[in-house]
Formats: structure tokens, C-alpha cells, sequence
């Protein structure tokens, strides 16, 4: 009988397939398989370091790892001061430009400020596990050709340090986007059409600001992580001539300004994602009526 039952199951399930017609399109394949592709490539980018770490022999390690550490911490120090930097200025903008009240600019700050870090916070939890797992996928590839004299706790610390340093970088990439956000949502409290241009601009400044001048200035930083992690002597060279040959001091300005591009391209992706160019293309529509103004929305606003 449940044999009989499950022979009708079958045969309804391949007569329903047939009445369907299945096609073979190469575009529903792509659009199947490009997101998936596109994640998997980011776990694999985020496994590259680790996978490297675990390949080197210890002797590599001791410059790789001091390297890959010492970036990270600068990246993170000047993403998180970047990402302050860029909120406090866009308070500024909206009560200068806008001439709203210092009390509700100030609120308006806090506020998305608050905002800002809970995502940031939610999001944390998912880098440390995607950095995890491919911290342990690179374990898996990478560890059989270790050498067996070789102290596995040096495995296993160069591991720890390349995956921590994994995270950093992709924390930073994170706190770059939500400055971005963060300055687009202050402004947006006045001005819809400007909010993400202005975005933009503050967040490169505030780049540039956090990583220019300051005790996070990031060379300086650079400089003195690798002087305190590099061994005294670097492939016969003292460490302090490699580091010098590192960090040069035209790097400064490559650190200031190099990461602009980078920046406009999170902006492009962060405006898109959440509607930035909407209220342009709106404004240049040829349906929308002409001149209208710019009001500002609060209504704590100094003006009116």
C-alpha cells in the first residue's frame, strides 16, 4: 500500500515537470549563480591571509605576521576616527549651513550616532564568524604542508593573529561605510537632495583629517607597531632600515589620499543601496515641477 502511495507521489511529481517545460536559460543561470559566486569570492578574499600564514614557514611568518597586524590596527583606528570625525561634521554642516538650533543638531547627532553603532554592533557578530570559518577552512588547506618540525603553537598564534587581523580590516571597511551612512542621514535631516554628495565630501575629509594630523596619524602608528613587533634583524637588515624603506615619508600622503577612490566607491554602492540617487534623479526628472525649494524639515530649525 505506502509502496503504491509513493509510486502515485512520483508519478504526479514528474507529470507536474513535464507540464512546466523546464528550459535551460543561460540567464536564469547567471542570475542564480552570480550572488552565490559573489559571496563565495568575498569568503575566499577573507581566507587569503589566513590560508598564506598557515603556508609559511615560521621564518616567513615572523615579518608576514608583524606586517599584516600592524596594518590592520591603522586601518581600524583610522576608520573608527574617521567615522567620529565624520558624524561630528556633519552636525556641524546641518547647524551652520542649515541654521538649525545647537540643542536639536545635537540631538539629531546623538541619535544617529547611536544608531550607527548598533549596526555596527549587529554586524560584528557576523564578520567574527565569517572570519572564523575562514580562518579554519585555510587551517584545513594549508596545514598539511607544514613541515613537522615545525611548533604547532606557532601554527596555531600566527593563525590567531592573521584571522584577528582579517577582521580589523573588514571592521574598518564597515566603520568607512557607516561614516558615509551616518553623514548622509544627518544631512538628509535637512536636505534630501544634498544629503549624499554631501556624504561624500565629509567622509573623505574625515579620512583624511584622521589620518593626516592627530595621535592616530597613521604613519606615525604604522611606524611604530612594526618597530615594536618586527625582530631586530630583518633578512640580514636591521629593522629599523626595513621599516624605513616601508614607510617612507611620501606614504603619509598615499595613506591620506589613496583610499579616496576606494571611499567613492563604498559611497556609489551605500547611495544605491539605500536610495541615495533617488531624490537627484527626482530633481532632474523632467516631470518634476521646476524650482522647487530646499525647505529644511525641522521644525526646531532658527530660520521661520
Amino acid at each position: 500500500m505506502s509502496f503504491r502511495r509513493a509510486r502515485s507521489v512520483m508519478s504526479a511529481e514528474i507529470a507536474a515537470i513535464r507540464r512546466t517545460d523546464p528550459d535551460l536559460d543561460a540567464g536564469d543561470i547567471a542570475g542564480f549563480t552570480l550572488p552565490i559566486l559573489v559571496r563565495a569570492l568575498g569568503v575566499v578574499a577573507i581566507g587569503v591571509v589566513p590560508l598564506l600564514v598557515v603556508r609559511n614557514g615560521e621564518t616567513a611568518n615572523e615579518q608576514l605576521v608583524p606586517v599584516i597586524g600592524s596594518l590592520a590596527l591603522v586601518i581600524i583606528c583610522a576608520a573608527v576616527v574617521a567615522w567620529l570625525i565624520s558624524i561630528f561634521i556633519s552636525g556641524l554642516v546641518v547647524m551652520i549651513l542649515y541654521r538649525t538650533r545647537p540643542s536639536s543638531s545635537s540631538r539629531l547627532v546623538m541619535r544617529i550616532l547611536t544608531d550607527s553603532f548598533m549596526r555596527i554592533d549587529d554586524s560584528t557578530s557576523a564578520l567574527m564568524l565569517l572570519a572564523l570559518l575562514a580562518g579554519l577552512l585555510s587551517l584545513a588547506f594549508g596545514l598539511p604542508t607544514r613541515s613537522g618540525d615545525e611548533l604547532a603553537n606557532s601554527v596555531l598564534d600566527d593563525l590567531l593573529a592573521a584571522q584577528i587581523g582579517v577582521l580589523l580590516v573588514a571592521l574598518g571597511f564597515a566603520f568607512v561605510a557607516e561614516s558615509i551612512r551616518s553623514a548622509a542621514d544627518i544631512v538628509d535631516d535637512q536636505s534630501l537632495l544634498l544629503a549624499w554628495p554631501w556624504a561624500l565630501i565629509i567622509a573623505s575629509l574625515s579620512w583624511v583629517l584622521a589620518t593626516v594630523a592627530g595621535p592616530f596619524e597613521a604613519t606615525r602608528m604604522l611606524t611604530i607597531l612594526l618597530h615594536e613587533w618586527l625582530p631586530a634583524v630583518v633578512d640580514d637588515q636591521p629593522s629599523s632600515q626595513v621599516i624605513a624603506e616601508l614607510v617612507p615619508p611620501s606614504a603619509r600622503w598615499w595613506v591620506a589620499f589613496g583610499p579616496v577612490p576606494i571611499i567613492a566607491a563604498i559611497w556609489a554602492y551605500e547611495a544605491y543601496r539605500h536610495g541615495g540617487f533617488t531624490a537627484i534623479r527626482h530633481f532632474f526628472d523632467d516631470d518634476a515641477p521646476p524650482g522647487l525649494p530646499d525647505v529644511p524639515r525641522d521644525s526646531d530649525s532658527s530660520e521661520g
